[in-house]
């Protein structure tokens, strides 16, 4: 009896194991989401962080992101069209694997990854740097002068962010 039951509890603690490796918050670590408590020292940038390009063809540099909180940027929606999905990114190393954000309108988007992937997000919102519905805000130069500010763009007006 003692055997069944030890054999028993050795199959559940193995069925247990083998469902946390497809655990969901390991596969967005994977690509490039924080896992639950997995708080990893960020690496240091060196020059810009990308650009962001408005529908009228001007382009914004973004030299650095402002955090909402501990996050540099937060998505909640629909994941190619499947159920409710949050993505929240607090290192930018995670963010570097992404190549840019195309916008067919401010709540639906294209994340294209340095790996060539495609994540299509419909009835979606990206915060990046405010918890705004209308607006973006990062840190960026301004023309006129090397002097590093706060920038505020209407998410209306954006058509594409690229990350260096």
């Amino acid at each position: 009896m003692r055997t069944i039951l030890l054999t028993l509890m050795l199959l559940f603690a193995f069925a247990a194991c083998a469902q946390a490796q497809d655990d969901p918050a390991q596969e967005a670590a994977a690509e490039g989401g924080p896992a639950e408590g997995n708080e990893a020292k960020d690496e240091e940038l060196v020059g810009p962080v990308g650009n962001i390009r408005l529908k009228d063809g001007s382009a914004i540099e973004i030299t650095k992101l402002k955090k909402i909180g501990k996050y540099f940027i937060y998505i909640s929606g629909k994941l190619n069209g499947k159920t409710s999905t949050i993505i929240s990114f607090t290192r930018m190393r995670d963010i570097k694997r992404w190549e840019s954000i195309t916008f067919k309108d401010q709540y639906n988007f294209i994340i294209s990854t340095k790996e060539g992937k495609k994540h299509r997000f419909l009835n979606s919102f990206v915060f990046l740097g405010s918890d705004s519905h209308d607006t973006y805000s990062f840190y960026g130069t301004n023309e006129n002068s090397l002097e590093t500010k706060l920038i505020e763009v209407k998410k209306s007006d954006v058509a594409l962010i690229v990350i260096n």
